[in-house]
């Protein structure tokens, strides 16, 4: 895979986490697309949804991501250096390439993330790019105390993190959302968040096999969980249209990984 592709926003991801097309496409389906799902067709209404708020949700969702992916970066080829037994994501001569052109790389992600702004800017508020451009920021923060401590704290920087990747586009849209549903914006750490965060915690505890055991196993019996738990809310609550969201979400994740699991075992 041609390593230029770093510089434009999920490139870096594919090169170091992902790598084949197949996982690219179940990365995207179980996180971006929900989040999309849940913000579009469950916190606005429906006189809110359009075009311009649609397509403008998907560039500033790409925005914060290039700051999530320079986090990335600078785990993989400066925080690495300064660690005893290191996970090596990078090697080799892609190592090199990007601990030599490591500000350069920074810096044209940095103008592509500018010139997306100018793109929100023609389809929403001015506001919208304001809160961007926060939280790109506030996403930065949180990476660098990430990437610089090594105790139980990572932990919560990481579900901070893995939580910003689904609040943190929302919260950017908030202003044209109807107000009795911003409460329901936390419920989107159930979604991926909470899940990842059990797997990562008993990882890093070496407590896996004990906890989890099988990974797949682990998650559909989650979302089987949580399905069964906002169907009853749906049912119970007058037709509420976000329960009813959830449970399409939950339902549609469970499927995803039981599909994932019958292809790993095959």
């Amino acid at each position: 895979m041609n390593k230029y592709i770093l510089y434009l926003p999920f490139g870096y991801t594919y090169l170091s986490r992902i790598k084949t097309i197949p996982k690219l496409i179940s990365f995207i389906l179980t996180i971006p697309i929900p989040c999309f799902v849940f913000f579009y067709f469950g916190l606005l209404s429906s006189s809110e949804r359009d075009l311009s708020i649609g397509a403008g949700f998907v560039v500033s969702y790409v925005c914060v991501y290039i700051f999530y992916e320079n986090g990335y970066i600078q785990n993989d080829i400066k925080t690495v250096k300064k660690e005893r037994n290191p996970t090596l994501r990078i090697v080799g001569e892609l190592y090199d390439f990007i601990d030599t052109n490591y500000y350069s790389i920074i810096l044209l992600r940095t103008l592509f993330f500018v010139f997306l702004l100018f793109l929100v800017l023609y389809v929403t508020p001015y506001i919208i790019i304001i809160k961007i451009i926060s939280y790109a920021f506030f996403t930065s923060v949180i990476y660098y105390f990430h990437n610089n401590i090594r105790n139980a704290f990572k932990t919560v920087t990481f579900f901070i993190l893995s939580s910003s990747r689904f609040i943190f586009p929302i919260l950017i849209f908030s202003s044209v959302m109807v107000p009795e549903k911003l409460a329901y914006i936390p419920l989107s750490v159930l979604i991926y968040t909470l899940p990842a965060l059990l797997i990562y915690s008993t990882k890093s505890f070496g407590l896996m096999h004990f906890i989890i055991g099988n990974e797949n196993k682990y998650k559909i019996i989650y979302y089987f969980i949580m399905a069964v738990v906002f169907l009853l809310l749906y049912l119970l609550s007058l037709n509420n249209s976000v329960w009813l969201i959830m449970l399409i979400i939950f339902f549609y994740m469970m499927i995803l990984v039981f599909i994932k699991e019958i292809i790993v075992n095959k």
